[in-house]
């Protein structure tokens, strides 16, 4: 099917889409400026209006298809062309640049898992094939039996690998978190992944200090960032602030790959953990010389802590559940007057 993507300012893209795929992940196969965050039917970003032919949905119980107002309305990552479609797209459509590798449809199975926090587990998917992706991209990741796919960003850095690391944690009433929690053996279990996308992508050849504001399994992402981060040299011109919350000590997970980061930075990398509803005991802080301590949000911690030391060459990327993000997003644009095109994010809900 031929889809028609009209933006603001008369600008127009083309591409196709067979009536199985989702308009979405055809576009950004094709190079589309289709307008997307989460990808997986939770975000509401990729929001789009008919202005003729015929789509339909793939998943129906999407749930930010609570977020539509008309019959005309409907989610580029959750719907599929029936006809040839003209759409309405609110933003101006520009060329995308190269990028490492076009996202695509790929298998795997998972080769390794741990838990290494309460109810937070890092896994490792093996793919049919190699590929290369950003530091900070993510995938969407479909098991059978579980409507609906997951967006979850790398921990891992590769130029070319056929080996993708995440984390995730074990969500209430998460139907697929309850299903992986319960499982107990992972190795084996096969996925279907479409990517690598996401915009808050790491590049080390820009000359910029980082501020990384993460909570949770937000980190996730960061890990891939600061893995690039060493590996690029950048530690020797720039410098790295890092700020991860989670709720108590116990549920703190990184801390040898956190602490390995800092040691080869030679002096470039600060990370502070915030803890939110218990302080660190004198016992843990002096097991952990290596990170620094404090207590409160995340996002606040990283204001309090950085008054007076954001530059121009400041870049911030955030990640979490998404009153973090807003909260850092806010401050960061009103308080530290980062511009907004300094801020990076990919929102997940």
């Amino acid at each position: 099917m031929k889809v028609e993507l009209i933006g603001a300012g008369e600008t127009v893209q083309v591409y196709e889409s067979k009536s199985s795929s989702r308009l979405l992940y055809s576009g950004l196969k094709e190079g589309a400026d289709v307008p997307y965050e989460c990808a997986t039917g939770t975000c509401g970003t990729c929001k789009v209006k008919r202005i003729s032919g015929e789509f339909s949905w793939l998943w129906p119980e999407a749930p930010a298809r609570a977020l539509l107002k008309s019959a005309d309305d409907f989610l580029l990552c959750q719907c599929a062309a029936s006809t040839d479609l003209k759409i309405e797209v609110r933003s101006k459509l520009k060329d995308l640049k190269e990028i490492a590798q076009r996202p695509q449809w790929l298998t795997g199975e998972i080769n390794n898992s741990a838990t290494v926090a309460p109810g937070v587990m890092t896994f490792s998917v093996k793919l049919s094939q190699p590929i290369s992706f950003l530091p900070g991209q993510f995938m969407v990741i479909e098991f059978a039996g579980i409507q609906g796919g997951r967006a979850w960003s790398m921990t891992n850095e590769a130029k070319l690998t056929d080996t993708l690391d995440f984390v995730i944690k074990k969500k209430p009433q998460g139907l697929l978190s309850d299903y992986l929690f319960a499982k107990e053996n992972l190795i084996g279990l096969k996925a279907n992944l479409f990517g690598p996308i996401g915009k808050a992508v790491y590049d080390g050849a820009l000359d910029r200090d980082l501020v990384c504001i993460a909570g949770g399994t937000g980190m996730a992402g960061m890990m891939s960032i600061l893995s690039a981060f060493i590996a690029s040299g950048a530690y020797l011109r720039n410098r790295a602030d890092v700020f991860f919350g989670v709720r108590t000590p116990a549920d703190l997970f990184f801390e040898q790959e956190l602490k390995q980061f800092i040691e080869q930075s030679k002096g470039a990398l600060r990370v502070i953990v915030a803890f939110s509803d218990a302080a660190a005991s004198p016992e843990f802080i002096a097991a952990n010389p290596l990170l620094k301590f404090d207590q409160g949000f995340v996002h606040e911690v990283a204001m309090r802590e950085m008054e007076g030391h954001f530059t121009p060459k400041t870049r911030a990327y955030l990640a979490g559940p998404p009153p973090l993000v807003d909260g850092a997003l806010r401050m960061l644009l009103l308080k530290a007057r980062l511009p907004a095109t300094e801020i990076l994010y990919d929102k997940f809900g």
